[in-house]
C-alpha cells in the first residue's frame, strides 16, 4: 500500500506534523516517508534535518517502517511529484518558510492540484488528536464523492462518528418579504438538513458501522466550519466544492482550525481510501 508522506523542514511545526504523520502510518499499518524539499545548493543541512526528524518519529513508534530523503526543487512541485506514491501528504501549519508557507499562500491551489492524494496540515498548537469525530464540511449537493469516501472510510478506520456539516449562507433578496426573516431562515436550514440526510444515504448503507450526525449552521463558513471541528480529530474538506474549494474559506479554515485539515480533491487517487471497509468486510 502507499506509504504517509511528511514534508518537514525543521520547524516546530514540521515536528508536529511528522509526529502526526507517524500515527496515521502506524494506525494504517503502512510505511512513513519523511522528506525536506531544497532548492538548490549543498543539502547536508536538509539531511540533518530529515534525519532528525525521523528519529523523533522513531521514539515514539518503536516499530514503524520509515524512510528519509531529500529532493531538489520547488516544494509544491517536489511534494506532488513525490506524493504519486502516497495515500496522504501531510505538513504543518506554518514552516521556516518553505513547505507550509506555500500550501496556505499564494500557490495553494497550485499545490492541491498537482498532488496525487489528499494533503493534510496539521496545527502546531495541538499535539494529542486521538479523541473527537471526523468532520466533514459540504457546500450544496452533489457532494465531492472523493471528500465524502475519505471521511467515511477515515471515520470507519478510526472507529469514530463522523459529524457532516453544512453551512447555510442566506441568498440576499430570497427571503419571502412576508414572512420574518428568522422563520425563513429555519425553513431553509431545515430543508437543507433534509437534503443533507438524503445525499448521504448511499454512503451510508456503504458504511453501515459509521455513526452519522448532521449538522446545518447559519452563518460564515469559515468560522462555523473551525467551531464544528474544535474537538475534531480530523476536517475534511473538498478541493471542487462550490462553496468550500480550496479559496478563501478553506484558506481561512486552514488558519483557524484546532484539528488537521485535510483537502481532498476529485482527481486524487482513490485506490486506499475505501481500505477500512474493505478490512471490514473480510472480518465478517
Amino acid at each position: 500500500m502507499r506509504c504517509v508522506l511528511a514534508g518537514v523542514d525543521g520547524s516546530a511545526e514540521s515536528a508536529t506534523a511528522a509526529l502526526w504523520a507517524a500515527d496515521e502510518a502506524s494506525l494504517r499499518g503502512v510505511a512513513l516517508r519523511l522528506v525536506t524539499v531544497v532548492a538548490s545548493g549543498d543539502s547536508s543541512q536538509a539531511w540533518s534535518v530529515v534525519r532528525s526528524a525521523g528519529e523523533l518519529c522513531r521514539r515514539e513508534h518503536r516499530k514503524i517502517d520509515s524512510a528519509e530523503d531529500v529532493v531538489h526543487g520547488f516544494p509544491p512541485d517536489a511534494l506532488a511529484l513525490e506524493s504519486v506514491d502516497a495515500q496522504l501528504l501531510v505538513v504543518g501549519s506554518r514552516g521556516r518558510g518553505a513547505v507550509a508557507e506555500t500550501l496556505l499562500g499564494s500557490v495553494s491551489r497550485a499545490v492541491a492540484e498537482r498532488a496525487s492524494c489528499p494533503v493534510v496540515v496539521v496545527p502546531q498548537r495541538r499535539t494529542s488528536f486521538a479523541l473527537g469525530p471526523v468532520v466533514l464540511g459540504v457546500a450544496d449537493p452533489p457532494f465531492d464523492s472523493a471528500a465524502v469516501s475519505f471521511a467515511f472510510a477515515e471515520a470507519a478506520l478510526r472507529d469514530t462518528p463522523l459529524l457532516v456539516v453544512h453551512v447555510w449562507r442566506p441568498v440576499p433578496g430570497r427571503q419571502f418579504r412576508t414572512a420574518p426573516a428568522s422563520m425563513a431562515r429555519l425553513s431553509t436550514v431545515d430543508e437543507a438538513r433534509t437534503d443533507l440526510t438524503v445525499n448521504l444515504a448511499d454512503w451510508t448503507a456503504k458504511y453501515p458501522n459509521v455513526q452519522l450526525g448532521t449538522d446545518v449552521r447559519y452563518g460564515n463558513p469559515a468560522e462555523e466550519l473551525s467551531l464544528a471541528a474544535s474537538s475534531a480529530q480530523l476536517l475534511v474538506l473538498g478541493h471542487h466544492s462550490r462553496v468550500l474549494g480550496f479559496g478563501s474559506v478553506a484558506r481561512s479554515v486552514l488558519h483557524r482550525a484546532d484539528c488537521p485539515v485535510v483537502i481532498v480533491g476529485e482527481t486524487h487517487h482513490g485506490e486506499d481510501l475505501d481500505f477500512a471497509e474493505e478490512g471490514r468486510r473480510a472480518d465478517e
